[in-house]
């Protein structure tokens, strides 16, 4: 393989054994949304960002999508600052062109980490004592698709990618980070619903309900073909966590466009959503689009798919009380009027409290008794 084909992800060994921390900052700001985190785009080590060529890291907004992307596929880490799920990013780039991103300009074309590497880092993620790695990238599910075929009858897909991962390691738990609606196909859907050891939670971006405003924006799919998507997702996994990432307030969106949204929200088994109101990002078509979306009115769409959402989650957490769920622990710690707790994660993506004191990165079994604040407590 010609060398320069994976200089991006040249010393990923090394980067997943020294995970760098992501540095986040906010700036107020008096456009559509109140404040905004700016990310360092950067690859997992220097010296991978040395052989791309990148002398600084690129300063985007979360605010939107593909930066929400990039802040997926930053290292994770939990609120002490000690890694109990790492991140191995193994896609990079993007070869699509929605109106209103910027990144894959910055980032450039997609371009997969070889399959042997990944399965190498992940043994020695699982060497390092890590019983949980989340897999992800910019276009996670283009994975592998600009690979040399090594006499394969195709290029390798991302099925092909989760499949030796359960069959050439031993990970107790593998997440997948966010995957595109139309790369969500029958085998990927049947390999999640069937293993035992892959999460399931099934981040799958939306962005809109409106067919007119996916066109706009450039999307590849219909508003019919997420859904279909979304339903084959929750038949296969019944308590599975599906959540979107969302846009509102996107060039000419009409309180009609508007209402298709909202109403394939409320239609959808979601347990979560990432809700972002449009901002207009320079040297994208869409920064130039006619009839901007006012800034309340745009606060306002966001404001009600936010609300449509914690009721979702909040139903979905109910569905839980009473039944046995599958947590890792994380590294926080606490005591209350009730007692000591340590804070863990579902397999499918919900807080959990747990009673008493547990080391961090281990996978228990937990009966859960209520809801509280926003998290199960068991």
């Amino acid at each position: 393989m010609p060398e320069r084909q994976f200089a991006a992800f040249d010393a990923k060994i090394p980067a997943a054994r020294n995970l760098a921390e992501i540095t986040l900052r906010e700036q107020s700001r008096n456009d559509i949304s109140d404040s905004f985190t700016f990310v360092p785009v950067e690859n997992l080590a220097d010296s991978s960002r040395r052989a791309t060529c990148d002398p600084d890291p690129v300063e985007i907004y979360v605010s939107d999508i593909f930066a929400h992307t990039e802040l997926l596929a930053a290292p994770v880490f939990d609120s002490a600052n000690e890694r109990t799920r790492p991140n191995l990013k193994v896609q990079d780039g993007c070869n699509n062109r929605c109106s209103f991103c910027i990144i894959p300009s910055v980032r450039g074309r997609s371009r997969s980490m070889p399959l042997d590497e990944v399965v190498l880092s992940v043994n020695r993620l699982v060497e390092d004592g890590y019983k949980e790695v989340v897999i992800s990238g910019i276009n996670l599910g283009r994975w592998g698709r600009d690979l040399v075929w090594g006499g394969r009858p195709r290029p390798p897909q991302f099925d092909d990618l989760i499949q030796a991962i359960l069959d050439q390691t031993p990970l107790a738990k593998l997440r997948i980070s966010s995957v595109e609606p139309m790369d969500w196909g029958d085998s990927l859907i049947q390999l999640m619903a069937e293993s035992s050891r892959i999460a399931k939670h099934a981040h799958v971006p939306m962005q809109s309900g409106s067919d007119a405003v996916l066109r706009r924006m450039h999307r590849k799919y219909r508003p019919w073909h997420y859904r279909e998507k979304i339903e084959k997702i929750r038949v296969a996994m019944p308590t599975a966590a599906i959540g979107a990432d969302v846009m509102v307030g996107f060039p000419g969106e009409s309180e009609a466009e508007f209402e298709e949204t909202r109403r394939m929200i409320e239609d959808l088994p979601f347990t979560y959503l990432h809700v972002f109101t449009f901002s207009a990002r320079p040297g994208t078509p869409a920064a130039s689009m006619p009839n901007q979306v006012p800034v309340q009115v745009a606060r306002e769409r966001n404001r009600v798919l936010r609300e449509l959402a914690s009721n979702k989650r909040l139903a979905f957490m109910q569905a839980f009380i009473g039944r046995e769920v599958e947590v890792i622990t994380l590294s926080v710690t606490g005591d209350n009027s009730d007692g000591a707790w340590t804070e863990a994660l579902t397999d499918n993506y919900l807080k959990l409290k747990l009673g008493g004191h547990h080391s961090a990165n281990q996978w228990l079994r937990a009966s859960v008794y209520a809801v509280e604040d926003g998290h199960l407590t068991a």
